[in-house]
């Protein structure tokens, strides 16, 4: 049986978007744009804080390295498009 997830998407114009704190199993985080994106866990996402997820590609983070804190997720560019899928 598939676990349930919670999906969330939108776009970023050198913004934050934060996932709240919460217990997880896995997180993917997901970069369909054209431009670098940074995630932070337990604090806040910007230019200079945060790991980078290249254009085009997604982090994941399952079990054990799943965070409980809240996610950030920031971009420089403008209107870029992210996803995250939690479980």
């Amino acid at each position: 049986m598939a676990a349930a997830y919670t999906e969330t998407a939108g776009s970023l114009t050198a913004t934050t978007a934060t996932l709240a704190a919460k217990a997880r199993n896995g997180l993917i985080i997901g970069n369909p744009s054209d431009t670098v994106m940074t995630f932070a866990v337990g604090s806040t996402a910007s230019a200079t804080n945060g790991v980078p997820i290249p254009a085009g590609n997604a982090v994941t983070l399952q079990g054990i390295h799943a965070p409980s804190q809240a996610v950030s997720i920031y971009c420089a560019g403008t209107s870029k498009a992210y996803t995250a899928y939690e479980w």
